[in-house]
């Protein structure tokens, strides 16, 4: 998954709620009912909040951002990797890189991220109702 989620995502949540990034486990223990519901209600309005998404996207590139053009190259994509996961190969850094610059400029920008990020948050909402029934609708 993208690096820049985990970033983005700890600033959505109640810090003693949601643990990690999107793609962690809900809260220590079994979540109950209305926790995945205010999870699910909290990524729904992500989702329908662009220049939120925005704003968080570009403080999360700031911090990678060494030339300040608002844009991530290889390298600053590397660090940025280096700091949310363990290791990644070069060849898998170079891999995810281009899944995300779709558009082939050699910089992941901020649509590109955010497009990314959307997809997510979108696959995050569909497992939350999965795994807790058809209850939920947003």
């Amino acid at each position: 998954r993208v690096a820049i989620t985990a970033g983005i995502t700890n600033n959505l949540r109640p810090k003693s709620t949601f643990c990690g990034g999107i793609h962690c486990g809900i809260m220590s223990g079994e979540p109950d009912t209305s926790e995945v519901a205010l999870r699910i209600q909290m990524l729904g309005r992500l989702l329908a909040d662009d220049s939120f998404l925005d704003a968080e996207i570009k403080k999360e590139i700031k911090k990678y951002d060494d030339d300040g053009n608002l844009k991530i190259d290889r390298v600053e994509f590397q660090k940025m990797l280096n700091c949310y996961l363990v290791t990644l190969s070069e060849e898998g850094s170079s891999e995810k890189f281009d899944d995300i610059d779709k558009d082939g400029s050699g910089f992941i920008e901020i649509s590109e991220l955010k497009q990314v990020l959307r997809k997510q948050i979108v696959q995050e909402v569909d497992k939350l109702k999965l795994q807790n029934g058809t209850i939920f609708d947003c």
